[in-house]
């Protein structure tokens, strides 16, 4: 039994820089795929300001679907109104609210009309 217990205590002790490793190689990632979604989510604007409403909406969605909650927000948005680039489309606009609110963005709470939930209300600046 002692002899089955050090042999466990050596491979767990030898095993523990390969998880280490393995773990920051994972905590890399996720930065790095954090840096690429908010650059996605800044392009996105700018080619909103320049007018290219399509690539603007492929640029939030890389950043959406790779978790930066203001790019969910700002599909939730495009999805409420819609635009040259997609349809209004009221369920996809509240699947992306709710991602947003749960990653954290401050989302008011879908408006009931009878038996009918609408997105949220946006008042423009």
């Amino acid at each position: 039994m002692k002899t089955l217990l050090v042999v466990t205590a050596f491979a767990f002790t030898a095993a523990m820089p390969v998880w280490q490793t393995a773990h920051a190689q994972d905590s890399a990632r996720a930065l790095m795929s954090h840096e690429a979604a908010v650059q996605s989510h800044v392009h996105g604007l700018a080619l909103e300001h320049r007018g290219d409403q399509k690539g603007a909406f492929v640029a939030f969605l890389d950043a959406a679907e790779n978790g930066y909650p203001p790019a969910q927000r700002k599909l939730g948005e495009i999805y409420d109104s819609g635009n040259s680039a997609v349809e209004r489309n009221y369920q996809q606009s509240i699947r992306w609210y709710e991602k947003a609110r749960d990653g954290g963005e401050d989302i008011p709470p879908p408006v009931s009309h009878g038996n009918m939930l609408m997105a949220p209300v946006r008042i423009a600046p």
